[in-house]
């Protein structure tokens, strides 16, 4: 009894010291501070970095997952036009629909969360890349407005399971060291593969038509729902007991009442309502200047591919100066970019500015998970990522019919970058405060900091 009671008071000793019950540390670093996280991952045979095999493959399953979130938005616009003609279908009609399908990614994305800490990832990403299957299938064969409509009832719960909340849960819960250069090659991993979709599906169109690309997206799908089955196990990326214990308790996971909840949400809706602005417009813009679509295409593809390094990159800094000062770098890379597209520049400059961008866009999208993380450590991270990704979501509704309506107002899209370069310049101010009050609240939980280290 002695030596058992002993025991539970070494671990005791352990977790206060930052430590796991290996004796391992499992601190982070925020704005230069040590911050005492939980860490997932159990004791296994070491492959890269130190990390173990299991973390790896899953980081490999997370990238296919969250690249195909986004892929079937990708792979739907080159069909766009045949789809409309052939069903004669208006374009808004068809956007009804799309709009429809997004609204209920919006709503599901918290209720994934809660699934993930409950149920673990295998499950929700199973689910949600079955869904997208069933649903793309049922798109193959559609031949009234109405099956459109249904469909997006498998594919926009789908798209909310398979997407970041689940596969950052999964990997931030397995990696025990290199978490945020994992979050970076998880969303790099994105950049990279979506960005060829978009040729895929064309390739698709022309050689099998519109219902052959819906059937080859759907075969894709189905193929990831089997592999998920086969390399995950029951119960990764699932929340630890004790904050479910916590739960029991009837302490909310969601920290509505603290401040830096709220500073967290308007930094990343302005973030995310500029970068989809940008996804959505900019190619118009470019036409707009007198430039041919395929010139436009390639100089925000350019963007796109450059974006798969800036996300590793990211995540690599946030290892070494903490996730919430490199999101500061971010926003102020985002400001500068947002300032260059207020005047005409050359078709060479452009694509420096694509490369610039494509290294923050990608940033800001990466370092989510990792300051969610880090800002709120003792949080169900999957209920909180869900919620703050559904704020994410509703910005992405709302810049598209902000962007939509200056346009239709002025006929210039110079208004709309000189309306988001002030909000990304107010931007740094509740980013600041998120920053101080992180550093506060750190010094209260962790006082015992790695020796050299101090807060700045």
């Amino acid at each position: 009894m002695d030596e058992a009671r002993s025991g539970v008071q070494r671990r005791r000793r352990r977790r206060s010291a930052g430590q796991d019950g290996e004796g391992r540390s499992t601190a982070l670093v925020v704005r230069g501070q040590d911050v005492e996280t939980p860490s997932y991952a159990e004791p296994a045979s070491r492959g890269p970095l130190g990390e173990s095999w299991r973390a790896w493959t899953a980081l490999a399953v997370g990238v296919l997952a969250v690249s195909a979130q986004s892929a079937l938005a990708y792979g739907m616009s080159p069909l766009l036009k045949s789809i409309t003609e052939e069903l004669s279908w208006s374009r808004s009609e068809y956007a009804a629909a799309m709009n429809f399908r997004l609204l209920l990614i919006v709503a599901m994305v918290p209720v994934v969360g809660r699934l993930v800490d409950r149920l673990g990832a295998r499950v929700v990403l199973f689910s949600g890349a079955f869904a997208i299957g069933l649903g793309t299938l049922l798109m193959a064969q559609m031949s009234s407005l109405w099956g459109f409509w249904i469909s997006g009832l498998l594919t926009g719960p789908g798209q909310a399971a398979v997407g970041t909340v689940a596969s950052s849960a999964l990997v931030l819960r397995l990696f025990r060291r290199r978490q945020g250069l994992a979050i970076g090659i998880l969303n790099g991993g994105d950049n990279l593969i979506t960005s060829g979709v978009h040729i895929g599906s064309a390739y698709l169109l022309v050689h099998a038509g519109w219902r052959g690309a819906f059937g080859g997206l759907a075969v894709g799908y189905l193929a990831l729902a089997v592999l998920v089955l086969v390399a995950l196990r029951s119960g990764e990326g699932g929340e630890e007991s004790e904050p479910k214990e916590r739960e029991s308790s009837g302490a909310s996971p969601i920290p509505w009442g603290e401040a830096r909840f709220w500073l967290l949400i308007v930094v990343y809706v302005i973030l995310y309502g500029y970068v989809t602005t940008i996804g959505l417009h900019f190619p118009a813009f470019q036409q707009d200047l007198g430039r041919t679509a395929d010139v436009a295409a390639w100089i925000y593809g350019f963007s796109t591919m450059v974006g798969a390094g800036g996300s590793i990159l990211a995540g690599w800094t946030s290892e070494r100066i903490g996730s919430v000062a490199t999101l500061r770098w971010v926003v102020l890379g985002l400001l500068a970019s947002s300032i260059a597209l207020w005047s005409s520049i050359g078709v060479g400059a452009y694509y420096v500015w694509a490369a610039g961008y494509g290294i923050v866009n990608a940033g800001a999208v990466a370092l989510l998970a990792l300051v969610v993380r880090d800002v709120f450590r003792g949080a169900s991270f999957g209920r909180l990522m869900g919620v703050v990704y559904a704020f994410c979501m509703a910005a992405t509704v709302a810049a598209n019919t902000f962007a939509s309506a200056i346009f239709d107002a002025s006929r210039s899209y110079i208004l709309v970058w000189q309306v988001y370069s002030v909000l990304l310049l107010l931007a740094l101010v509740p980013l600041q405060m998120l920053v101080r009050r992180t550093r506060r609240v750190a010094e209260a939980d962790a006082p015992l900091h790695r020796p050299g280290r101090t807060a700045s």
